[in-house]
């Protein structure tokens, strides 16, 4: 199989990328010309890299003729930590997925998947279904991802491609953003520091990394269209995370949980209803969360000690 990845050189994309590659198909790997391809390193030699802005529809167009691909793994968007929930960036990520679409319909690509959110869904129902769950996207990033899912679905119903959207939950794993909740907490204790954690109570929903890539790509190679849930379906507390990194690395002194408010814009539960994944798909996760912080944690002590 040929398959195109966008934004292969991220935090998911790296991992969705080196799965496929192992799994032994013919891989198109489309990064941002400032971003670096290290993570993609132990397979580097297996896979084309092109180096584009996705915003520039004629370099995307060459580069989807070019690859001819048979499924599409988009998965490219603005995600900054603490900018992308009301970034103007997101309209431009609009326009660069549907001219993606209409590339690819161009060339008779069969598959597309890509990349939602559960900032789509009301969170006010805490148990979050793609059947049953209302909508009511958060901020103009959740808006403008459910925009284009719905676009997507008609306009690839049109053109004759299947298209599946992948909602992923909160993810972890090697390789996120220093500024996220694990890594934060992990390198501050690694260093010596106290790490703090408000709100603990909350419950939601962790997928290491490894598995968000096999979910993905499970995805795409099934027959699965409309929405999917990317997630654990275990509710965990975020309390319960940040001790188990604790725990593992023997700093539990070091942290501090801290009792506060209720904060209205953070509801109590987000859950993923995964039944859909399992039973249709055929996906289960494969790394407890003791192992997937464990695993998550050792990394970022080697790129300390490195």
């Amino acid at each position: 199989m040929r398959v195109l990845v966008t934004g292969a050189a991220g935090f998911i994309g790296s991992h969705v990328t080196r799965r496929i590659v192992e799994d032994g198909h013919a891989v198109w790997a489309a990064i941002r010309p400032s971003e670096s391809a290290d993570r993609l390193a132990h397979v580097r030699e297996r896979l084309t890299v092109v180096e584009l802005d996705l915003r520039d529809a004629s370099a995307m167009q060459n580069l989807v003729f070019a690859a001819r691909p048979d499924c599409a793994i988009h998965l490219a968007w603005y995600t900054v930590p603490g900018r992308y929930w009301t970034a103007n960036q997101n309209l431009d990520c609009v326009t660069m997925t549907l001219a993606l679409a209409r590339s690819l319909a161009a060339t008779g690509c069969s598959r597309l998947v890509a990349a939602g959110s559960c900032a789509e869904y009301d969170w006010d129902y805490g148990y979050l279904s793609e059947d049953t769950t209302p909508l009511k996207p958060r901020g103009l990033y959740g808006v403008c991802k459910n925009a284009v899912r719905e676009i997507l679905q008609v306009f690839c119903m049109q053109a004759g491609i299947q298209f599946a959207w992948t909602r992923f939950f909160y993810l972890y794993g090697p390789t996120e953003a220093k500024e996220r909740l694990v890594p934060h907490v992990i390198l501050a204790l690694l260093k010596g520091e106290r790490a703090s954690c408000s709100n603990g109570e909350r419950i939601r929903d962790f997928l290491h990394v490894d598995d968000v890539a096999s979910a993905v790509w499970a995805v795409s190679k099934s027959d699965l269209s409309g929405p999917v849930n990317i997630g654990s379906g275990e509710p965990v507390k975020i309390r319960t995370i940040v001790e188990t990194i604790a725990q593992h690395l023997h700093r539990e002194e070091n942290v501090a949980l801290e009792s506060s408010s209720a904060d209205p814009h953070e509801p109590p539960v987000l859950l993923a209803d995964v039944r859909k994944l399992t039973r249709v798909v055929g996906w289960k996760p494969s790394v407890s969360l003791k192992d997937g912080v464990a695993n998550t944690c050792e990394w970022w002590r080697s790129t300390i000690n490195s």
